[in-house]
């Protein structure tokens, strides 16, 4: 836990995962952000699955407990779906001007949106407008299509904490905004966020800077222990301290260790499929570099498989590196996990 200076209503940028719920509270300065408060709750198990709030009482509690921890008198929450609950979709407009897209974009909804739009909520990103040349009209636009049912969760569990919903964005999304924010030098033609978590994998592709494909992928740092468990004849507690490096007297760490490998490399062929489809679907450049974060990011030879399957450098995504005073929070260890938490806090002027 990292505490410092409160200022008034701050944004509490508040990632809800499937073991565990993280919170972040930035300051921003003329030209810097500064951390205030950081910290994690774990959750029981079974709470969230695939991206639906089971228990959302214990979830509640969870939120309470962590932001009660930060002291602050008020604040405003921001908080992003997963992505089981949206479906995003990159759209070339052509012969539309900016000013008709909030006519246009539910009609196109209608014939991209593989969900039930009345039971949905829309919304849009514009990517660019204009074409190659200037006579080209038309907008590049990232439509989102969000189950209303998932939205009221997530609003449910924050407001029976006591706090008030201001915000509730796309994981992905957020992650770009932390990226941005902490590499603002880097403009590759195409960059992947890999997010790992518990119990799924995200991935944002940037071009030049922008995010424009997200993917979840329901493959995270629980199949290594589910390997470990179906492969080793151990328990669930026993294979959790395998992941992380600790054995007991007697195992064949040989053998454990190509087990957490296989893992990986499911999880890295599922990565290249998805990225491989986007850039034959969009014709996209050629991939410059791949920014790993989530608090699964240490899968066991995760970084090496990502360089053989997809051709380009691996580096760990830290969302601390442009933040003051992140103390202990931004370890290099601990600090990854906090990428979606950190995009979310800088929305604190989306008012």
């Amino acid at each position: 836990m990292v505490l410092n200076s409160a200022f008034r209503t701050p944004t509490v940028g508040l990632d809800i995962g499937s073991s565990a719920v993280r919170a972040v509270v930035l300051k921003k300065g003329r030209s810097s952000w500064t951390l205030v408060a950081a910290g994690e709750e774990s959750l029981p198990d079974n709470c969230i699955q695939d991206g639906a709030t089971l228990e959302p009482a214990l979830v509640s509690g969870a939120v309470t407990r962590l932001i009660d921890s930060f002291r602050l008198k008020k604040a405003r929450v921001a908080t992003a779906l997963p992505g089981h609950a949206v479906i995003v979709k990159r759209l070339w407009l052509p012969t539309i001007e900016e000013s008709d897209l909030n006519d246009r974009i539910p009609w196109e909804a209608e014939a991209h949106i593989p969900f039930d739009l009345s039971e949905c909520q829309l919304d849009y990103r514009i990517v660019s407008t204009g074409g190659s040349s200037s006579s080209k009209t038309g907008v590049d636009v990232l439509v989102v299509a969000a189950k209303k049912e998932r939205i009221g969760e997530r609003l449910m569990v924050i407001e029976h904490s006591g706090r008030t919903p201001a915000v509730v964005d796309v994981e992905a999304f957020a992650l770009a905004n932390a990226y941005q924010m902490n590499y603002p030098e880097r403009t590759d033609a195409l960059t992947a966020l890999i997010h790992v978590g518990r119990s799924g994998t995200i991935v944002c592709l940037l071009e030049r800077g922008d995010p424009v494909f997200s993917r979840h992928i329901p493959i995270g740092g629980q199949s290594h222990v589910d390997s470990l468990m179906r492969e080793g004849g151990v328990d669930e507690k026993v294979a959790r301290e395998m992941v992380r490096g600790k054995f007991a007297k007697r195992v064949n760490e040989k053998k454990v260790m190509e087990v957490l490998h296989d893992a990986s490399q499911q999880l890295a062929t599922e990565i290249r499929t998805t990225i491989d489809f986007y850039r034959e679907t969009d014709q996209a450049a050629k991939l410059g570099r791949i920014a790993v974060s989530g608090g699964a990011w240490q899968a066991a030879g995760l970084f090496d498989m990502l360089k053989a399957e997809l051709g380009a450098p691996v580096q760990v995504f830290d969302p601390f590196r442009q933040v003051g005073n992140a103390g202990e929070t931004g370890a290099a260890s601990t600090g990854p996990a906090y990428a979606i938490a950190v995009g979310l806090a800088m929305r604190h002027d989306d008012r």
